[in-house]
């Protein structure tokens, strides 16, 4: 019992110095005629002696989409204050009584007629307890209890209500599931989350009365928008309570679960968000103080439900059920089987077969027999697992198409089947038929059918794509074309095909290609008919055809003839003989080397006084307006001549100084000249540069006087290399 008297010296020493304010919520009743009525639950600490009271009117203010002030209400204590429970998790818990809450509740009736942007209804109080450990300076903040009514509520809404009022203690390291759950009078749906904690009055207090926001109880509250109390590190309003696994609720159920794993007070909020047509109409706050006690020793019953271990959900008929009680050494289950008496199990996670499927009522008592047992019950849901496919037969091609869906899997005659056809089809895109048949889709395309079922809660749904194929169309572009051959014809196509097709191309010239948009040569002159075939080999299987009937047209092309003679000839005889063979119905233009244009040419004798290299630019024409080009290139050379002198005279005279030598027809050149006993006293690439009998024409003269030469040449002609040696004399 050390740890229960350590807590309650906590509660005491904590609760001297506390304010009052544990929690509350506001919400509201539609009564007719646009009547609602308020209900303002408040909860306030009740020991030790000296809290304050609950107040004997409370605020609630009344605003507009505008904030403007509708409405000041000042609703009286509707009923005497109410103490609640605490409830210990087991037989043998003991709890700390200085722990108190007390709930009190206010009724406040008023006429609001439906308008744009609806209302929002406000109370607002300070403070909360100074022991709470979840949020920074708990003492100097307060709260706000605020609810909507929807804009232009004309079917004068009813807000949820909670369904019970909250637990006090909680107990350390021991699992929670509370229930926190709403109600709504309206058959609305309803949404349950974790929220933020909203903050509101303050600590100043004026002589006067209480009329500022900043007010322990402000008159009137403060107007939207609120601002949130923060918590202090480690903590969140989605993570108010250290716990393991963290607090979370069900957003379907509104069953809060989690494991608190540190003993103290936190403030936390829940919300309950209500729904109709997809839309928002209101939601409503909880705001509350958890105190976390370790005073809760005893055995604790606790099964493994449905939720924990979704493998026991549509499972078939043997189910493992798991005990995960504290502070338990023995168990009694009842599976709840009615048809028998031997439904029991001694162990700790027995397996039972049910006789059939069903809802059953599973009772756990955790040590059977003893003072202190703890019973826990649940209902489990003992289903068949489902399965779901389908299969389908019938014409997808388009325009014909019409599908017969077959589900296909596990299932009982009872169960629910819903299809998505994934687009729009001549049944709509939907059925809860369980075979659809005679279905025909819109368009083709490629289309998601999802197959689903629901049997005694048990779902599955399937998934696969089917596809509407589109009937081949051609689509060829052959472009009408005349000509001069050859003639170069790109061919396209853009048929509208699904999957692999066959392309036949005939162009009408005895030549064929299967490429889909095909380039083809036509050489010859003619006129042409193309054909284009297509054969699909999946989706909707045909063959498509056209014929374009002599749509290409080639013309003739004349030929340009020119008679040159010589086509080389040397610069000592540079005359050249030049003429045109014209055929029938043919034109032609001559570019001459010296740019002379000569039409219609018979014949043309050209001289030219320069080696070199001519073109000669022959054009002929037909009736057709075709041409043909040739380039002619006439060579004059210059013939190798070669004159190299045996000996000169470097004296200075002004008369053969210099051993020169003259070479004509050659393209390049090169000379050595070397001594009588070998030495290289000259050599060049240049024939302008010659030898003044000097040593590489530098310096003194030589004294030798018989030299020998060798001269390299590449003729222009023929490209023929001509080496020649010989003897050079000196001579003073």
């Amino acid at each position: 019992m050390r740890g229960f008297w350590l807590y309650i010296l906590l509660f005491l020493s904590l609760a001297s110095h506390a304010k009052h304010l544990v929690g509350g919520e506001i919400t509201y009743e539609c009564l007719g005629n646009y009547n609602y009525e308020f209900t303002l639950t408040i909860y306030r600490d009740c020991k030790p002696l000296g809290q304050t009271a609950f107040d004997a009117n409370a605020v609630i203010t009344v605003f507009d989409i505008n904030n403007n002030i509708i409405l000041s209400l000042s609703p009286p204590l509707f009923s005497d204050k109410d103490t609640l429970p605490l409830e210990a998790p087991n037989n043998c818990s003991n709890l700390a009584s200085s722990v108190c809450t007390e709930k009190g509740v206010y009724k406040v009736t008023a006429n609001l007629p439906p308008i744009v942007g609806g209302y929002t209804i406000t109370h607002q109080r300070c403070c909360r307890n100074a022991t709470i450990l979840n949020i920074p300076n708990p003492s100097t903040w307060g709260s706000t209890y605020t609810v909507e009514i929807p804009s232009n509520d004309v079917t004068c809404n009813s807000s949820p209500s909670f369904t019970a009022t909250p637990p006090v203690l909680l107990c350390v390291n021991q699992p929670l599931s509370l229930d926190m759950s709403a109600t709504d009078s309206d058959g609305d749906s309803l949404s349950y989350s974790i929220c933020s904690v909203i903050h509101g009055g303050g600590q100043v207090v004026n002589p006067t009365g209480y009329t500022g926001f900043n007010s322990p109880a402000p008159d009137p509250a403060a107007p939207p928008p609120y601002s949130n109390v923060p918590f202090a590190a480690g903590f969140s309003f989605a993570n108010p309570i250290s716990s393991n696994p963290i607090l979370n609720i069900n957003p379907q159920t509104g069953i809060l679960r989690g494991t608190p794993t540190q003993l103290g007070q936190y403030v936390f909020a829940i919300c309950v968000t209500e729904w109709r047509n997809g839309q928002i109409l209101s939601t409503i706050r909880r705001d509350f103080q958890f105190n976390v006690s370790g005073d809760c020793q005893g055995p604790i019953s606790i099964m493994e439900d449905q939720i924990m271990n979704t493998n026991t959900l549509c499972a078939g008929l043997t189910i493992q059920f798991k005990s995960i009680s504290l502070n338990t050494s023995s168990w009694r289950w009842d599976f709840g089987d009615l048809s028998t008496n031997a439904d029991t199990s001694r162990l700790a996670h027995p397996t039972y077969t049910f006789p059939d499927t069903g809802l059953y009522t599973v009772t756990l008592i955790a040590n059977p027999g003893s003072l202190c047992q703890d019973t826990s019950i649940l209902e489990f849901r003992v289903y068949y697992p489902v399965s779901i496919g389908y299969n389908y037969t019938g014409e997808t091609c388009y325009g014909v198409n019409s599908i017969d869906f077959i589900a296909e899997g596990s299932f009982s005659p009872k169960a629910e089947i819903n299809w998505d056809f994934g687009g729009s089809t001549n049944v709509g895109q939907t059925s809860s038929l369980v075979n659809p048949t005679g279905v025909t889709y819109d368009l083709p395309g490629a289309y998601e059918v999802t197959i689903s079922v629901e049997d005694y809660e048990c779902r599955d749904t399937f998934k696969s794509i089917i596809y509407v194929y589109p009937n081949p169309v051609l689509d060829t572009d052959v472009p009408p074309t005349t000509e001069c051959a050859p003639a170069t014809v790109q061919f396209s196509d853009s048929s509208v095909v699904f999957g692999l097709a066959q392309h036949t191309w005939i162009f009408g010239d005895g030549s064929k290609s299967n490429d889909q948009s095909p380039l083809h040569v036509y050489e010859e002159p003619g006129k042409y008919t193309v054909e284009h075939y297509i054969k699909t080999f999946q989706g909707c299987i045909d063959s498509v055809y056209e014929s374009y009937f002599e749509v290409i047209e080639v013309l003739p092309k004349p030929s340009s003839i020119l008679t040159i003679d010589p086509l080389r000839a040397s610069i000592y005889d540079p005359v050249v003989n030049i003429e045109n063979e014209i055929s029938t119905n043919t034109n032609t233009e001559t570019i001459l080397p010296d740019g002379r244009r000569i039409f219609n040419l018979q014949g043309e004798t050209l001289t030219f006084i320069d080696t070199g290299t001519y073109p000669v630019t022959h054009i002929a024409y037909n009736q057709f307006g075709c041409s043909d080009t040739l380039v002619v290139c006439i060579v004059i050379d210059a013939p190798v001549n070669l004159f190299v002198p045996n000996a000169f005279t470097p004296n200075n005279d002004g008369l053969n100084d210099e051993f020169k030598i003259s070479i004509t027809g050659i393209v390049e050149y090169e000379i050595q000249i070397f001594s009588r006993w070998g030495e290289l006293v000259f050599q060049s690439n240049d024939l302008d540069y010659s030898w003044n009998g000097k040593l590489m024409n530098e310096g003194n003269k030589l004294n030798d006087r018989t030299f020998t030469y060798r001269i390299k040449v590449l003729t222009k002609e023929n490209r023929r290399t001509i080496i020649k040696h010989g003897a050079i004399n000196i001579i003073d």
